[in-house]
């Protein structure tokens, strides 16, 4: 019985070390886009079939603004339009854009990478998928 009271302990111990020492990055502030890989594929009984795969290299003038009062304001370069979008930072990792679940995949001071998924069902079997990787820096 000692012996799993001190593993126990011991278990504890290690996992309070482990996350005093993860750092937390900040997603709030303005990222510039550099770069995105659009992936649209279904899923259907485990296989995957990819319909298209798009690469968009950004000119620096689009970006995306967290801000700290639930908003991301992303603008495009191309039609200088600014849309507002609802931002909810879920966990360090995980945060909504609207309806869009994103996983921040790497996080920096100068650089956010991140995916987005987007699940679509219709009347077919198949599960339609939409995910987006994105690169930005500040």
């Amino acid at each position: 019985m000692r012996k799993v009271l001190m593993l126990m302990i011991l278990g504890l111990c290690a996992c309070k070390k482990e996350d005093a020492s993860t750092p937390h990055r900040s997603f709030y502030g303005k990222w510039v886009y550099t770069a995105a890989i659009n992936k649209q594929y279904t899923v259907s009984q485990g296989d995957t079939a990819y319909d298209r795969i798009d690469t968009l290299h950004y000119n620096g003038a689009d970006y995306i603004e967290f801000t700290q009062n639930r908003l991301a304001l992303r603008f495009n370069g191309t039609t200088h339009r600014t849309d507002s979008l609802l931002f909810e930072e879920v966990t360090p990792v995980f945060f909504h854009l609207d309806s869009l679940l994103c996983q921040a995949t790497y996080i920096s001071d100068s650089t956010l990478q991140y995916n987005s998924l987007d699940f679509r069902y219709d009347q077919s079997p198949l599960v339609k998928i939409s995910q987006t990787f994105y690169w930005l820096k500040k």
